[in-house]
């Protein structure tokens, strides 16, 4: 009531960089409604200044922290650090998608005003602990996904994924709000702060609001057993989306999640620890067991990417600090070694008769050296080899699991890695110890080089010199643990 009564006028310095993308956002919607086709260049351009702007703010500004717009907007270390990633994984976006979509024949003005709006509203998503706001934000990100996934529209598989992305989204969406809802009429508030640390004796409310909150989110992450989606859609999508999906998605769907880990611990340690483990568990095996009878690469990564959800999830199940720190540092190395494995298979879309089959991978280092080396280090760094940032991942999550006493857990990791081995090394074998089976015309232009280098040398630099991110990773984990 005291909230409702004080009305000041929020603090829109720390709310600036969303609202930098979101006057970008209807700049680039008013030009998609002047001109009858829209100047590709003029729209790039446009976007690209916008969260060049708002990325320079959250660079410039790292410490900044506080609440705006009476408790709905949260700004501190963890969510401007999400953002900055989210941000730099859509300025690579663009700087891959013009000509895909041009080869595809598939150039819609539309792209950029609805990219931009599942920017912004991922960049709610880190940032609030308000049930309203996350369901707008989460429902921002979801609509922008199904629309941008059925983008090829002469592309039946396109339609297809999208479409079975749509009926689990709308369940998933259906699940969190009943949650919320549930949530709500157990503590009479809309802040989850609030709602996990006034916990009564009859919370049996509270309990089913949450169970379907985290079913809700479970499915937009693709974990067993609510994954049946993720492989079509993931698919069917035009790649350098795929790659926004299994990067950006996992970002903005798994920070609600993060922000929930410091609150869960005192009433519902037991719980939460036996529920998210066995699901992880589930998730990490089915993943990659699936991934291991693959043909098509493309569908290969997706299951990989349905595995690396499992990881994370075993870091979240460690509701404390340790786990908190594993989660964060996981979650942006995958953003990094997805975006980059999808967008070599968009690259190579551009071979003529190229159908992402496993066999057309065979002496890829003959036909594009630069390519075959930068996938193979990206393989590499998903199955966690060092010096990679996907060493650095799961051996944080690997050690969070075992001060947290959960060694069964550690252990199907374990498991789980060793067998995702035998799909990695076989597309690298594939590359690099067979000859070419077929003829390979490919011509990048250098900011495509430039960019799919750019990802490469992070992929291993964050993992040579981990301190790099670890120093923002652990301050971001502490900040959100200190109520």
């Amino acid at each position: 009531m005291e909230q409702l009564v004080r009305l000041e006028f929020p603090n829109l310095w720390l709310v600036l960089p969303e609202l930098i993308v979101l006057i970008t956002g209807f700049i680039l919607f008013s030009l998609d409604l002047i001109y009858k086709r829209i100047n590709h260049a003029l729209a790039i351009s446009v976007s690209l200044t916008g969260y060049i702007i708002a990325l320079l703010f959250l660079v410039l500004n790292p410490n900044m922290k506080g609440e705006t717009f009476y408790g709905l907007y949260y700004r501190d270390s963890f969510s401007t650090l999400v953002q900055v990633f989210m941000l730099l994984l859509t300025i690579f976006l663009l700087g891959f998608t013009y000509k895909y979509y041009k080869h595809k024949r598939s150039l819609y003005g539309e792209f950029y005003y609805i990219l931009n709006f599942s920017l912004v509203g991922g960049m709610f998503l880190a940032s609030s602990y308000n049930l309203i706001v996350l369901y707008v934000a989460l429902e921002a990100v979801s609509i922008s996904f199904y629309i941008l996934t059925a983008l090829l529209r002469s592309d039946f598989n396109s339609k297809e994924g999208a479409f079975k992305y749509l009926m689990l989204g709308g369940l998933s969406i259906a699940l969190a709000s009943y949650g919320a809802g549930f949530m709500y009429l157990y503590s009479g508030s809309l802040d989850l702060r609030y709602i996990l640390t006034h916990v009564g004796e009859n919370h049996y409310f509270l309990v089913l609001g949450l169970v379907l909150f985290l079913i809700g989110f479970a499915i937009k992450i693709g974990a067993v057993p609510f994954h049946f989606w993720l492989p079509d859609a993931y698919q069917g999508a035009p790649t350098p989306i795929t790659a926004y999906m299994a990067s950006f998605g996992k970002l903005a769907f798994f920070a609600p999640l993060v922000r929930l880990m410091p609150y869960v611990q005192e009433h519902f340690s037991y719980a939460w620890i036996t529920t998210v483990g066995i699901i992880s568990a589930l998730t990490m095996l089915y993943g990659n067991l699936t991934a291991l009878v693959q043909k098509d690469v493309k569908r290969l990564l997706a299951y990989s990417s349905i595995a690396h959800s499992g990881y994370i999830m075993a870091g979240i199940a460690i509701a404390k600090v340790i786990g908190l720190k594993a989660v964060i540092y996981f979650l942006i190395a995958y953003a990094l070694m997805g975006f980059g494995s999808f967008m070599v298979l968009a690259l190579l879309e551009r071979v003529p008769n190229w159908e992402n089959r496993l066999e057309q991978f065979s002496g890829l280092r003959f036909s594009s050296p630069w390519l075959a080396l930068s996938f193979m280090i990206m393989l590499l760094a998903l199955l966690g080899v060092p010096p990679t940032v996907g060493f650095v991942g799961k051996a944080l999550v690997f050690m969070s699991l075992s001060f947290g006493s959960l060694w069964w857990l550690a252990l199907v990791m374990i498991v789980a890695t060793g067998i995702s081995t035998g799909y990695y090394l076989r597309i690298t074998a594939l590359m690099f110890m067979k000859e070419p089976n077929g003829e390979f015309s490919l011509s990048l232009s250098g900011a495509e080089k430039l960019l799919i280098m750019l990802i490469t040398i992070g992929v291993v630099l964050l993992g040579a010199v981990p301190i790099i991110l670890w120093n923002f990773v652990s301050a971001s984990a502490e900040n959100l643990f200190m109520r």
